[in-house]
């Protein structure tokens, strides 16, 4: 069988562009909303930040009413083995730069220099 691989985004599938202020980004529970609109790439939303501790005793949400940057640190090694993300999202992820189809695995995503998109492996 032949490695399938799409277009993450295909042109002119984008919705339509909301002009109404984003809300301040604070903890309580995940909603789906209820918008038909998609919102502008450059829209802000409001965030408290802090500073972060150290990597000591047992996880935990914590209770801090605000959110670390994106650039703070934490003493951690260099990952070594595949990471298990739980479910959270990678900050900061770069693509696999390829100028054509790579070796397929379902779900694998890399970037097309040819044509600037992300493709996602959908079958193999």
């Amino acid at each position: 069988m032949v490695d399938v691989f799409k277009k993450i985004l295909l042109e002119g599938d984008a919705a339509e562009l909301s002009d109404t202020d984003p809300l301040d980004v604070i903890v309580q529970v995940a909603a789906e909303g209820t918008a038909t609109k998609a919102s502008r790439d450059d829209h802000k939303h409001n965030v408290g930040v802090a500073s972060p501790v150290a990597l000591t005793g047992a996880t935990a949400d914590g209770t801090s009413t605000s959110l670390a940057r994106a650039d703070h640190k934490h003493a951690v090694g260099t990952f070594t083995a595949n990471i298990d993300f739980g479910g959270k999202q990678a900050n900061n992820l770069v693509l696999d730069n390829q100028a054509a189809n790579p070796t397929g695995v379902a779900g694998k995503v890399y970037f097309k220099t040819g044509d600037t998109h992300a493709y996602l492996c959908t079958s193999v």
